[in-house]
């Protein structure tokens, strides 16, 4: 299992590099030109900010490194299992709480 830093500097340098393959194509079939500034000029813009956010991600100070953690199987898992301890919690507590507004309605009807 890999991590979610290094599947997304591979998916990020991938698509990067597919779009100076665009690039590549769009030159050898004569649609883009050095000459003229076109729509296809943002394919090698687009491919070169994508690799440079793909290196940082390599380093863990990079810009999106917060999104996409460098880390192994035992954080991931521990992580994993943290979240869903919370999220257990979370449930326990709002299922006490709609067992307590039940017999407080069913106290109340009892009265009327």
């Amino acid at each position: 299992m890999s991590n979610p830093s290094d599947a997304a500097t591979s998916l990020l340098l991938g698509t990067g590099i597919g779009c100076f393959l665009i690039t590549g194509f769009g030159f050898v079939q004569g649609r883009m030109n050095l000459e003229t500034m076109s729509l296809g000029w943002l394919f090698p813009l687009i491919g070169l900010l994508l690799v440079i956010l793909s290196k940082s991600l390599r380093s863990e100070s990079g810009l999106m490194s917060h999104f996409f953690p460098d880390e192994d199987d035992d954080m991931l898992s521990e992580r994993v299992r943290s979240e869903i301890e919370t999220t257990v919690k979370d449930g326990s507590v709002s299922s006490a709480w709609a067992e307590l507004e039940a017999a407080v309605l069913e106290s109340e009807l009892s009265e009327e």
